[in-house]
């Protein structure tokens, strides 16, 4: 089998969230492996994960960089993220190509339902029952493997390219890719071991997932709460129903610090804060909502 060269390089730090995830792959290790769809071809890369207990999927957060550390959002058309069962093989139960089996395949996400965070990394993140229409995605407990991947304009080996970023932590079963077209001519047309394929050991890949919050005022507390303008310039708007009390709100940057942001009478100003991405929670009577803001 050839030597796969699909890897590049990481020479910047990643961030995470200030939420508490149900998997935390920190995304420590120096390189990333190609996760890609471009117009010639397209190379998916997949990552083994078990839940103890059934879960409700929140945010999927991938880290990875583009080719060099430059960024890749204009060249970002979509988002995908698929998540298939664990068959009796140790592989993936189906592929981006053939995902009928999937348990949850949410394919070309527009850019309104993710978020890319650009810093020299280019950290994808999704809201699971944003991206699924609003429908929350309730996980049994089991094995399943998650893989994820930007549709790009042009070629997926150009300056669209996505590399997911490589993690050092140990995994019952080995970080996975598929090249269905042998466009890197290493005969990876069905799932491989990564480490097979590059010649170095790869027993993970960087990422995370929160569970998701069912929380309700008759319906979906999430529908009856408005925060707007997001993006948002100065003030953010907080709008709840007659029926319910906000009781705190605070503001966490993309490193986890909380912001000390002030809240008076619905209306948050973020004029203080500087560009980029946030984590709002809000603790009412009847629930917590947790939200990506965008501060531009």
């Amino acid at each position: 089998m050839k030597k796969i060269t699909m890897i590049a390089a990481l020479f910047v730090g990643a961030l995470s969230f200030a939420q508490t995830p149900v998997i935390d792959r920190a995304p420590d290790a120096t390189s990333g492996l190609i996760s890609t769809l471009g117009d010639d071809f397209g190379v998916y890369s997949a990552d083994y994960f078990a839940l103890e207990n059934e879960t409700t999927l929140g945010e999927l957060t991938f880290y990875g960089f583009g080719t060099g550390n430059l960024p890749i959002g204009a060249n970002v058309d979509t988002f995908n993220v698929f998540i298939f069962g664990h068959d009796a093989a140790g592989k993936p139960a189906g592929s981006p190509i053939d995902s009928g089996a999937a348990f949850l395949a949410l394919t070309d996400i527009e850019a309104d339902d993710f978020i890319l965070f650009e810093e020299g990394n280019s950290i994808f993140t999704v809201d699971v029952t944003q991206a699924n229409g609003g429908s929350s995605v309730t996980l049994p407990a089991g094995e399943y493997w998650v893989s994820a991947y930007p549709t790009v304009f042009g070629s997926a080996a150009a300056a669209g390219r996505w590399n997911w970023q490589g993690s050092t932590e140990d995994i019952p079963f080995a970080s996975m890719l598929i090249d269905p077209d042998d466009a890197f001519e290493a005969g990876a047309t069905d799932w491989t071991l990564v480490s097979l394929l590059t010649g170095d050991a790869w027993p993970s890949f960087g990422w995370t997932l929160t569970e998701g919050a069912v929380v309700s005022v008759g319906d979906n507390l999430a529908e009856q709460v408005s925060v707007f303008p997001n993006p948002t310039t100065d003030i953010l708007n907080i709008a709840v129903p007659a029926s319910v009390e906000v009781n705190r709100v605070s503001m966490f940057d993309v490193l986890g610090k909380n912001v000390n942001v002030s809240y008076s009478n619905g209306v948050i100003n973020t004029s203080s804060l500087s560009k980029g991405v946030y984590i709002l929670n809000i603790e009412t009577t009847s629930g917590n909502l947790t939200q990506k803001i965008v501060k531009q």
